[in-house]
């Protein structure tokens, strides 16, 4: 992960844009305190990210870790995604 102080990431602004969604790494902008701190990732990331989040706190996560534990196999068509 790069890491830049503000004006570094200011500077270079519109390449850092290209480049965390070129290679999905996110930038660490460092500021003197947590109020001028961030982490700059792509949209696709952060997508999947709040996704994934979503998915552990719904328990949607639990119970395909808990089928892939069991080694049950159910086709795509047979899932009731409502009651997951």
């Amino acid at each position: 992960m790069s890491i830049l102080n503000p004006s570094q990431a200011r500077k270079t602004f519109y390449q850092l844009l290209k480049d965390v969604n070129k290679t999905s790494e996110p930038v660490y902008i460092s500021g003197k305190n947590e109020e001028s701190e961030a982490v700059m990732v792509s949209k696709k990331d952060w997508d999947a990210i709040q996704e994934t989040l979503y998915l552990q706190s719904s328990g949607v996560a639990d119970v395909i870790q808990q089928r892939e534990q069991e080694n049950e196999f159910v086709a795509l068509e047979d899932i009731d995604w409502d009651t997951l």
